[in-house]
């Protein structure tokens, strides 16, 4: 890891440190609180690889990758500013690859006080809770109704809480319907965003049209909507190649015609294009 990586950890790890504190910044990313104080005082001689890489990961930091201005990135920005600021649930299911996962992160980053998880098809209720309360700065110690009960509290006590549960679709059914309770416990306090692929609204209205037990209130509860968002146009295309340090208008015009509206093929075209001429 260079030089130029490790002051960019440093720096989403001073920016984290101001919403949160080290402590939490530090029970977040599972080190030690003396740690994080020695990344932030630039005292990195006793900081092994192994750990830089860790906390790389736990912040979801992507340090050689750059954030376009995509319409997508605007719009999306402006909807979980507003879930955020006026407490309201909004449900997304979209196409997969179309950068939704990359800008809930870079939102978490930038804002104050947003909670985000990503759901796994293996991840159980306790697990799930767990991974927000750590998400959040928590320790995360105790049975499942524990967990639960320091989780909305913590919450609670928050100034304009979101909320962000992405994959949604990938939950088991237990797991699933706890949004219901987040839902019900928080009401008129935090704002939520529920995201998934495309089978999230399949699950979701097959669910209500088979009156499978929770899935009427989800509904309700998401609004009885899923947001439209825009797919991929050639302009956002080209923003992100010139974010990334690529001109060339006949590479952009070909990832383009060939992505599909997928961002992580126009990321390889990307790459691949410094690979053949750096």
């Amino acid at each position: 890891m260079t030089t130029q990586d490790k002051n960019q950890i440093k720096q989403a790890v001073e920016i984290l440190s101001k919403q949160l504190s080290q402590n939490k910044v530090a029970k977040r990313v599972g080190v030690s609180s003396a740690t994080i104080s020695q990344i932030i005082n630039g005292n990195w001689q006793l900081i092994k690889p192994e750990m830089w890489r860790k906390i790389k990961v736990q912040l979801k930091l992507d340090i050689n990758w750059k954030t376009a201005p995509t319409r997508m990135f605007k719009d999306l920005n402006q909807i979980l500013l507003a879930a955020q600021t006026r407490q309201l649930t909004v449900a997304f299911s979209h196409q997969a690859g179309t950068g939704k996962t990359h800008l809930f992160n870079a939102y978490q980053k930038a804002e104050s006080n947003v909670i985000y998880v990503e759901g796994t098809r293996t991840m159980s209720k306790k697990t799930y809770i767990q991974k927000l309360l750590t998400n959040a700065g928590q320790d995360a110690f105790g049975t499942t109704q524990e967990l639960m009960q320091q989780f909305i509290e913590h919450v609670s006590e928050l100034e304009n809480p979101l909320i962000i549960i992405d994959q949604f679709d990938k939950l088991k059914e237990n797991t699933f319907d706890l949004f219901m309770d987040f839902y019900n416990d928080l009401y008129g306090h935090c704002g939520f965003v529920i995201s998934g692929v495309v089978a999230l609204e399949k699950r979701i209205l097959k669910g209500v049209q088979r009156n499978k037990i929770g899935y009427e209130e989800i509904w309700s509860r998401m609004n009885r909507k899923f947001i439209t968002l825009f797919t991929i146009s050639k302009n956002d295309v080209k923003l992100i190649f010139e974010a990334n340090g690529v001109t060339d208008q006949l590479a952009i015009s070909e990832s383009f015609n060939t992505c599909e509206g997928d961002l992580r093929r126009v990321r390889q075209d990307i790459e691949r294009f410094h690979l053949m001429n750096d």
